[in-house]
């Protein structure tokens, strides 16, 4: 991508929880590869299934979660997931997003988990831990 733009983002403030634990993004084929009680979300698209589940042993890459449980809304809500996103690629952090009828699960690196929650708490949204 060798072209950026800029868009302006209205944050929405919202109230995260830091969800215990950590977790492991796997693409898979096999569904059944997983420990049903250790998988938090499955997105089945196209390219696969994707899970997200509880860090095992030998995962190299390991996410903490947050959730925007605290602000429930609705799909008509405009800008809920964007308010989380914005202020992390403003502070170079990549996330990973599974979204529900009524909130979030923002999925950033353990490495990153200090940085975002500053910079989410810097936007206006309130983080528990």
């Amino acid at each position: 991508m060798d072209e950026t733009i800029s868009v302006e983002v209205r944050i929405v403030p919202q109230r995260l929880t830091v969800l215990p634990g950590e977790l492991a993004i796997v693409q898979t084929g096999d569904e059944g590869a997983a420990d049903p009680g250790q998988v938090m979300a499955r997105v089945a698209a196209p390219d696969g299934v994707t899970l997200v589940r509880r860090a095992r042993e030998g995962d190299a890459e390991r996410f903490v979660a947050l959730f925007s449980g605290g602000t429930a809304h609705g799909l008509e809500a405009p800008g809920m997931t964007a308010s989380l996103l914005a202020p992390l690629a403003a502070a170079g952090i990549g996330a990973f997003v599974v979204g529900t009828a009524t909130a979030d699960l923002l999925l950033v690196p353990v490495t990153s988990i200090d940085v975002a929650t500053e910079s989410l708490a810097s936007a206006g949204h309130a983080i528990e831990r």
